[in-house]
């Protein structure tokens, strides 16, 4: 069974739900979230980000390539643009990011301390115009970065959910806790580097092969890989890691 044909249908579906239905700024908005925490509000996307990094325990960063909105963005770009961001170091950008997000939104609960919770905040007294600008954001984004510099920049550059997802993804290595992996059969490899020719993160996928598993921070577990790999030597596996961490 090719994933992609089950993968992107699921992705692109959530996008198209999350923006027409204008509740993509609710969940996942980083401007939404500043201005509750600095009411002490603890608002949807508060339990979203938490929730999102919980779930990478065990499932590393598959949420990017098969819910995350943003990724189905990526992939109705991908029609028409074809190259790929390239893997370099631009990629810290978004720890940067998240490091200033994230100070700013603890600074704000300091502050303001946790008053109420209210899950509805950014959306009942939003105007529809703000809502839409909002919900909109993320592609005013994503697109402009997809055709300067190739699909899927905006989630290896500056995604600011990407980096809970690391961090939960290292928690449960460092700890060699079972979870989601795409392990790999190095002897039935062909080194046709086929794999990586089809990873939207441009990692080099083939040079992975030979140490059991794929370990990189830029993986998402789309399984294009796996797909490619017409020899069978990558698939997905629930296990621990393949070399235990010092």
């Amino acid at each position: 069974m090719r994933l992609q044909k089950i993968r992107k249908p699921i992705v692109i579906t959530t996008a198209f739900l999350f923006h027409s239905l204008l509740i993509f700024h609710l969940l996942f908005s980083p401007v939404i979230i500043i201005l509750a925490s600095n009411k002490g509000i603890v608002n949807a996307s508060f339990f979203s980000f938490v929730l999102i990094f919980l779930l990478s325990l065990f499932f590393g960063r598959a949420y990017c390539a098969w819910f995350c909105p943003g990724c189905g963005v990526q992939e109705i770009v991908g029609f028409v643009i074809k190259k790929k961001a390239k893997y370099t170091k631009a990629r810290y950008i978004k720890y940067v990011i998240f490091i200033i997000w994230v100070s700013a939104i603890i600074t704000g609960y300091l502050v303001r301390g946790f008053t109420k919770i209210d899950l509805s905040y950014g959306i009942e007294n939003t105007p529809f115009e703000r809502k839409l600008l909002l919900t909109l954001g993320a592609g005013l984004i994503i697109v402009p970065l997809a055709l300067i510099f190739g699909r899927f920049a905006s989630c290896k550059y500056i995604c600011w959910q990407a980096p809970f997802m690391i961090l939960g993804k290292k928690i449960r290595d460092r700890l060699s806790l079972p979870g989601l992996r795409i392990k790999t059969n190095a002897a039935n490899c062909r080194k046709c580097n086929a794999c990586t020719l089809k990873c939207p993160m441009d990692i080099q996928v083939m040079k992975k092969v030979q140490c059991g598993e794929i370990v990189d921070d830029e993986c998402i577990l789309c399984g294009n890989c796996i797909d490619a790999c017409k020899s069978k030597a990558l698939f997905y596996s629930i296990s621990t890691p393949s070399k235990p961490l010092n």
